[in-house]
């Protein structure tokens, strides 16, 4: 499970769930570094695609992290190409973006705060995790929605994942609009 999240609030409690319901826990940059201050064990994107250049700022824009969540679980060829490479295959990702209507709302917003509040990489992962059939998770009230749905044993699978990636799809479309 990749983890990149703005808001922070609860994701430690996320984290813990999955890693009861038996996954290993990705992130970066400050996902990771609050995860670890909690003492919750995760491995670091930068650890896999090589180190952080401009800042930690384009680690999840890599070809490595696209090839973890683009690739066909159900392709030989694909797997062979991930083990090869030693990249894990990510089978869910939960990522929420910056806020980026919120600063463009606010009296004192300068042209440099909402290109800080631009988020590039966030957009990019929530659609290639859609399109790559990946678990989507993109707003934090989904995040309990998820966990309970997992421990009932994951029923009518492509429908839930489908509903979550449409809201995917939405919520970027919304972005692009702010």
């Amino acid at each position: 499970a990749f983890l990149s999240v703005y808001h922070k609030e609860g994701i430690d409690e996320f984290a813990r769930e999955l890693i009861n319901l038996g996954f290993k826990i990705m992130s970066s940059s400050g996902t990771a570094q609050y995860l670890k201050e909690r003492n919750i064990t995760c491995s670091d994107l930068s650890d896999l695609v090589g180190a952080p250049i401009l800042g930690h700022r384009v680690v999840s824009l890599s070809r490595e992290f696209y090839a973890m969540l683009l690739s066909r679980p159900e392709s030989q060829e694909d797997m062979m190409e991930l083990k090869r490479l030693n990249l894990p295959m990510i089978s869910l990702v939960c990522c929420d973006m910056y806020p980026l209507e919120e600063e463009i709302k606010k009296s004192d917003a300068s042209l440099e705060s909402v290109i800080e509040k631009t988020d590039i990489g966030g957009p990019t992962m929530l659609r290639a995790a859609a399109k790559g059939g990946r678990i989507t998770v993109c707003e934090v009230a989904d995040r309990g929605k998820l966990i309970t749905w997992l421990k009932n044993g994951m029923p009518e699978e492509e429908s839930f994942k489908r509903e979550l990636a449409a809201k995917a799809e939405f919520i970027v479309a919304q972005y692009a609009f702010a």
